[in-house]
């Protein structure tokens, strides 16, 4: 007999986060707030087999169309409109068939590099690193199937076919791309991922490559990747490269109000085209994550970004402050 707590909850589940800017940019000797991001995700299960997640950004919502008319001597407001694509990021459907097997359609992150795939709201910097730049659209519209191997060795392995043309945008060339991923990790606290992208735009074929390599050794946590984007134009092939690699070590505080500090250092580098000279950028950030105890999922991030363009374009470097609630 089963008893009402034993009764599985397929109420939906409400979460999200803000993150809050001051950006300084040191270049045109300017600063500004921002409000980043303003999401909400809802994601749950209609039965044993089914599920889904929703996230919209309200940010987006600057989009917004008005229009104004005068009554006397006052601006009054007359309409306002918002496409609701414009804020909707993820629309899934999901089926678990069997046990580590699920089936995903609709609107999603494409599974191509293990940094995009992370949530903004768990990513270790303010902003993504050039490897961004190598990669597909981060979120699209299609098909994947995945699977989880649990054994001696983890692993899992993913199959995927999408639009090519972004979110919340239909299918432009009438061809679909097609991604591979799959994920090692040969021992404890080890992942080992290579990804494959093949895809098509305004004519040219592209392909795209990945691997990438973390670990966490106690209180460090070491990450890098690899991508390299190949694009066939006409009888030309124009070869790009991007290469990160960074630290992070958390140390946890005694204290009511701060939790733990944890701070980092990434290295990148990007090539826009290996057969030019002179036209790579790096950038060093320099960072210093402080989470807080008494407010529920919270930190407050100070990022440095110093830039070196190689062909001597001036250098935007940044001083990003970021505070990051999360319900």
């Amino acid at each position: 007999m089963i008893t009402a707590q034993e009764k599985p909850d397929y109420s939906p589940k409400f979460t999200g986060y803000v993150r809050v800017w001051y950006q300084a940019d040191f270049s045109a000797n300017q600063g500004q707030y921002l409000v980043k991001q303003a999401r909400l995700n809802i994601a749950g299960n209609v039965n044993e087999y089914a599920g889904y997640k929703l996230q919209v950004d309200f940010t987006r919502l600057g989009k917004l169309s008005t229009t104004y008319s005068e009554v006397g001597d006052t601006k009054v407001l007359t309409s306002a409109a918002a496409n609701f694509s414009d804020i909707l990021l993820d629309a899934a459907a999901i089926l678990t068939p069997l046990d580590n097997l699920n089936i995903t359609a609709g609107q999603f992150k494409v599974p191509f590099s293990t940094d995009n795939l992370r949530s903004d709201q768990n990513a270790d910097f303010a902003n993504r690193p050039f490897t961004t730049y190598v990669s597909p659209s981060m979120r699209d519209i299609g098909f994947e199937v995945s699977y989880k191997i649990k054994g001696d060795i983890n692993s899992e392995f993913t199959a995927g076919s999408f639009n090519g043309s972004g979110f919340n945008k239909s299918e432009n060339d009438k061809t679909l791309d097609y991604v591979l991923r799959s994920v090692i990790s040969p021992m404890e606290n080890l992942n080992i991922s290579g990804n494959y992208y093949r895809g098509k735009s305004s004519g040219s074929g592209y392909d795209l490559v990945n691997l990438g390599f973390d670990y966490k050794l106690g209180s460090l946590f070491f990450d890098a990747e690899y991508g390299n984007k190949s694009i066939n134009i006409s009888s030309n092939k124009i070869n790009s490269a991007s290469f990160f690699s960074y630290l992070t070590y958390n140390i946890p505080l005694p204290g009511n109000f701060i939790k733990d500090v944890t701070p980092s250092c990434r290295y990148e580098i990007y090539d826009p085209n290996k057969a030019m000279e002179k036209d790579e950028v790096q950038r060093i950030t320099a960072g210093l994550t402080i989470e807080f105890a008494k407010i529920t999922f919270a930190h407050f991030r100070i990022n440095y970004e110093k830039f070196d363009y190689k062909d001597g374009t001036a250098n935007p470097d940044k001083l990003i402050l970021e505070l990051q609630t999360k319900f």
